[in-house]
């Protein structure tokens, strides 16, 4: 069985054991969280699972402790990872999510909210009992979409949905001049970031706070790479990019009235696809695709895309029993719904 107890991972040895299982996002990377806790009240906690001596799978919590009473929430998103990449995995979800639970629920009496790693197909309602968790109500998995780069970019190009595809022929006649980089380039994003979003009052966890915090927590290598357009001189349209392991993902974007006439968009995430696939990446995330709270343009541009829809298992929560544990919970719950 898996032990009873979560061993810690150092951040020196995180990526390597990250990058050994599947399901990986960019919420499990030490950049991420690092950047989370830098900006936040958070605290990082890496652990690895071990059974009979093999490391079996791994977890990133993101931790808030309760001053004078004690515990606190334990948010899991993504995590915890348990299918290595090669051969067939040596532990279950449910057994990962039960020492979970030993460990900070028993032990120290957090209130723990986990988002799965996986399709809903991986984990039926047989895991989520054996796991010793209920679902988190009115928490359904995060849903996207991902395109496969692993294809030729004619394949992908003809992919695109009709009018996606038009808005792109269109936006290539008219002159449009590219940058990119994740330098000088990355700043001028965060310029055009801020303006964008104060001016329309467009409320987002991605805060140009956050992302200058990330860059400064990331390698080199995976640097947030932005894209950024040019009409007469003038930037009108810029997104940025996210690496980790084979993927690379949609992260932030805006764009000018004039951008928009110009089908800016349509422009630079192709133009985003075409430089991934080049630099070797096998997959294009598109970083939030769902029909049930997506607005509508912009779900309509994501799908334009034509990549593969995805969802993910329900939220679980452990610990949500107690007096504590409803305390927490309610403040989770009113937080996520903006109220």
């Amino acid at each position: 069985m898996v032990k009873k107890t979560i061993e810690v991972c150092p951040e020196s040895d995180w990526s390597e054991l990250y990058g050994s299982f599947r399901d990986q996002s960019l919420l499990q990377t030490a950049g991420y969280a690092n950047a989370k806790a830098a900006l936040g009240p958070w605290r990082v906690e890496r652990s690895l699972f071990t059974k009979d001596e093999d490391v079996v799978g791994c977890v990133q919590a993101l931790v808030r402790s309760l001053p004078v009473i004690g515990g606190g929430l334990v948010w899991i998103n993504r995590g915890p990872l348990w299918r290595p990449v090669e051969g067939k995995p040596k532990a279950s979800f449910a057994e990962l999510v039960d020492v979970l639970r030993h460990h900070y629920v028993d032990s120290q009496g957090f209130y723990v909210r986990i988002a799965p790693p996986v399709e809903v197909e991986y984990l039926p309602d047989e895991q989520y009992r054996k796991s010793g968790g209920t679902a988190a109500a009115g928490m359904p998995g995060w849903a996207s979409a991902a395109l496969d780069l692993s294809v030729s970019l004619e394949t992908l190009r003809a992919g695109l949905k009709g009018k996606w595809r038009g808005h792109l022929n269109k936006a290539e006649r008219s002159g449009l001049e590219i940058k990119a980089g994740a330098g000088s380039e990355f700043e001028t994003f965060l310029e055009a970031h801020t303006k964008f979003t104060e001016t329309h009052n467009f409320e987002t966890s991605v805060t140009t706070e956050f992302l200058a915090a990330f860059q400064s927590c990331l390698p080199d290598h995976l640097k947030l790479y932005a894209f950024l357009a040019y009409s007469s001189g003038y930037l009108v349209g810029s997104i940025l990019i996210a690496k980790y392991g084979a993927t690379c993902e949609y992260l932030a974007g805006n764009s000018t009235d004039q951008g928009r006439r110009l089908n800016v968009g349509q422009l630079l995430v192709w133009r985003a696809i075409s430089t991934m696939h080049d630099q070797g990446f096998k997959r294009f995330d598109v970083s939030g695709m769902d029909p049930e709270i997506t607005p509508k343009g912009i779900y309509d541009f994501k799908e334009g895309l034509g990549g593969t829809p995805y969802r993910l298992a329900p939220e679980l929560e452990l610990g949500g029993d107690s007096l504590r544990g409803r305390l927490v919970r309610w403040r989770v719950n009113r937080a996520r719904s903006g109220s």
